[in-house]
């Protein structure tokens, strides 16, 4: 057997692995305000995940504006509307992303779908449980803000990961979004990346303020994930509408993407998070009966 079967085959074996040790994860990204490059994230970790053996959907949860599909350089024939609509199944609706990455496309200048009501967001959630044992990873990709679909989407997940840059607005809107997840949510574990910083220094300690604002004042726990360095790389990936990771796989943000991608993907999820989509719909549940 040459190397290069060897090798495709332990990583075969590791990915199997983890799906029998681990149920489906599901994961919120977040920021507090827009241009710090959320959807730039989440778009690219899923197509590393997906290059890791990971079967990976991303769904486009800032409604209304089709983020990730032109960051990807698709252009579905459906979105999310016409599964809300009832017009279609949702396996007709998910798109081909790169790398092998299904998208849950979001629909560009779609009005209804800025502000979903409680049941669209049951339906959606019911299509989902459909095709629960088809991925490994679902990554939501919500607004920034704390809009309604924000606190849906982030609340309902198992995860959370919060993308924050150094601009002190990004930190004082970071710090208002945790807050409001954390106290109508119900959201008090995050994952933090650092984004556009210049140097890891400058990172740790732009974690290290909101980590510490957060906890001195919420109930909640902040945890480092990483960070990536300004590149100019990215805006010519952006501008190409392909992936950072494939278009540019030695830049300095392609590098950093990776070694964030391996933690998400090779460390377990936290004990004491639910499994799979189920999570969604029972949140939604108790959501119901509350109200």
């Amino acid at each position: 057997m040459s190397n290069d079967n060897q090798a495709d085959g332990l990583r075969q074996l590791m990915t199997e692995q983890r799906r029998s040790q681990h149920p489906l994860r599901v994961i919120g990204v977040t920021s507090g305000k827009g241009g710090v490059g959320k959807t730039n994230v989440a778009a690219n970790l899923a197509v590393l995940a997906a290059k890791q053996g990971e079967r990976v959907l991303i769904i486009d949860g800032d409604l209304g504006l089709a983020n990730v599909e032109i960051l990807y350089g698709i252009k579905p024939n459906r979105h999310l509307g016409h599964l809300l609509d009832g017009d279609v199944e949702l396996r007709d609706v998910l798109a081909e992303g790169p790398g092998g990455v299904k998208v849950l496309p979001a629909g560009n200048g779609v009005q209804h779908l800025t502000r979903l009501d409680d049941g669209q967001r049951m339906r959606l959630v019911a299509a989902l449980e459909e095709i629960e044992d088809d991925f490994d990873l679902v990554l939501l990709d919500s607004g920034a803000g704390i809009g309604d679909n924000v606190l849906f989407f982030i609340g309902a997940a198992q995860e959370a990961l919060l993308v924050v840059s150094p601009e002190p607005t990004s930190l004082t809107d970071a710090y208002a979004t945790i807050k409001v997840l954390c106290q109508d949510a119900g959201v008090r574990h995050y994952n933090v990346i650092v984004n556009q910083a210049g140097h890891e220094q400058m990172a740790r300690e732009i974690f290290d303020k909101l980590s510490s604002v957060a906890s001195r004042f919420l109930d909640v726990r902040m945890r480092w994930l990483g960070w990536l360095p300004r590149d100019e790389n990215v805006h010519r990936a952006v501008m190409s509408q392909r992936p950072l990771v494939e278009l540019f796989p030695s830049s300095p943000a392609t590098r950093a993407l990776n070694g964030i991608a391996d933690t998400l993907i090779n460390e377990p999820p936290p004990a004491q998070l639910g499994g799979g989509l189920k999570f969604l719909w029972n949140r939604l549940v108790r959501e119901a009966r509350a109200a």
